[in-house]
């Protein structure tokens, strides 16, 4: 039996959780694959175990984290998660800015983190759902609408009734296509969750985020961020679309496959 196993939020109600896992775009050795909030889940001191994406940095997770450094594998990697060190939206919108980091990931071997800073603490790795080749079908697509609401399912921005006839949708559900055809229908998104700034972005759209937890502000070509609640033609004004941003998430996944397959038996 192989002692390669993976750890993810395998969670097919959030499309961002189920779609950010690397076994799902490189190969390897044969693995066993659990959820990170099972307890029964087996970890040996053997194993080299690969954890994330996701924002698997936070409070709510710290427990099942913990667990898994009591366990004690011979290598923990971490590929593509991210933190929400402040999940306060009062103090963070008090304060517009946080610790991106946190201790969450401390204990671990090999980090590889969507978060990025400057100075950068640990390797940048953005989600390794950037993978999916669909991007590159969908980023070619002509935007059909000018604005789309892109809720996160518990925290809604926007809901359709009062919308106006705009689009919305939400990151609720396992099917990847469907957001990505959403999100390359509108030149403008308006969203609130990670994978909404994060794929929007590498499908070329402009991105204005509603900020409410500190993971929205790690990305490495931010949105435009709106503060107070005021969606209006300045923000559109100052939103940008970036160039490229696909192509290089793509490379910095496959250097660290190949970087981690050079360097332990995962293959």
């Amino acid at each position: 039996m192989s002692n390669l196993k993976f750890l993810f939020r395998a969670d097919n109600t959030n499309v961002g959780d189920w779609w950010c896992p690397p076994f799902k775009y490189f190969p390897f050795k044969p693995a066993a694959i659990g959820d990170i909030l099972d307890p029964q889940f087996t970890i040996d001191k053997s194993d080299i175990l690969i954890m994330g994406g996701g924002g698997i940095g936070n409070e709510f997770f710290r427990p099942h984290l913990s667990r898994i450094e009591k366990l004690k594998a011979q290598t923990t990697i971490l590929w593509g998660s991210g933190v929400d060190a402040v999940s306060d939206q009062t103090k963070l919108l008090t304060s517009k800015q946080a610790d991106l980091y946190g201790d969450y990931f401390d204990f671990i071997t090999e980090v590889g983190i969507r978060v990025f800073s400057s100075p950068q603490r640990f390797k940048y790795v953005p989600c390794a759902s950037c993978m999916s080749n669909l991007f590159f079908e969908y980023r070619e697509k002509k935007p059909t609408a000018s604005i789309g609401f892109y809720n996160h399912k518990r925290v809604p921005l926007m809901k359709q009734e009062y919308s106006n006839g705009l689009p919305v949708s939400d990151n609720g559900g396992d099917n990847l296509e469907d957001k990505l055809r959403f999100l390359s229908s509108c030149e403008y998104i308006v969203t609130n969750t990670y994978h909404g700034v994060y794929w929007a972005t590498l499908l070329g759209r402009k991105v204005i985020c509603f900020p409410f937890k500190s993971g929205l502000l790690s990305f490495k070509y931010p949105p435009t961020y709106c503060w107070d609640g005021n969606l209006n033609e300045e923000l559109f004004n100052q939103a940008i679309s970036y160039k490229g941003v696909l192509e290089e998430s793509r490379k910095l996944n496959v250097e660290f496959y190949n970087y981690l397959t050079s360097k332990y038996d995962l293959v």
